[in-house]
């Protein structure tokens, strides 16, 4: 698979993710109110962050995941990828800054990866989890055709145990 393309909508720019891009996003990935429902605590360290770009950057090249930066007006927003890519098909994730959150941006996001996931990637199925608090995020996978298939306790990276729903769009 090659890297990912950029992808645009309305209002937003998804850029293949950078190395540069690691203050941006440590930033997210340093908030507390960003990272509450993510499947890690917060990042305290820019190094962190720069290290796991670098792993991420490999991940891509080794095709097996795609990630972007999210740009609105010029400005790093958030974070979106397709991890897992395996068989047909991957796994969502999307992370934005609190202040953005509200206005409908995840869901355009979300709504240009899953076309291209499926257009472009000529992926069958997509999968996503959330903690089921993370009301919010449920309702960006439902407008852009998820169907919640399970809801369980899940054990994080972070080593906790939270309840999760588990969402499937595509066959």
């Amino acid at each position: 698979m090659a890297l990912p393309q950029s992808l645009k909508t309305a209002r937003l720019i998804l850029r293949p993710q950078e190395q540069a891009d690691a203050p941006a996003l440590f930033a997210i990935l340093s908030d507390a109110r960003a990272m509450r429902f993510w499947n890690r605590s917060t990042i305290d360290r820019l190094a962190v962050v720069e290290e796991l770009l670098r792993g991420q950057q490999q991940a891509m090249a080794g095709g097996q995941c795609c990630y972007w930066t999210l740009f609105q007006d010029g400005e790093a927003i958030g974070s979106i990828d397709l991890s897992l890519i395996e068989s047909g098909s991957a796994e969502l994730g999307f992370l934005l800054r609190p202040e953005r959150w509200g206005q409908g941006l995840a869901s355009e996001a979300v709504g240009a990866v899953i076309a291209h996931a499926f257009d472009g990637l000529f992926l069958s199925r997509i999968a996503a989890a959330v903690q089921t608090e993370n009301r919010a995020a449920a309702r960006v996978l439902e407008k852009n055709g998820f169907k919640r298939i399970d809801s369980r306790p899940a054990l994080l990276a972070d080593g906790t145990r939270r309840h999760c729903d588990f969402y499937l769009c595509g066959g």
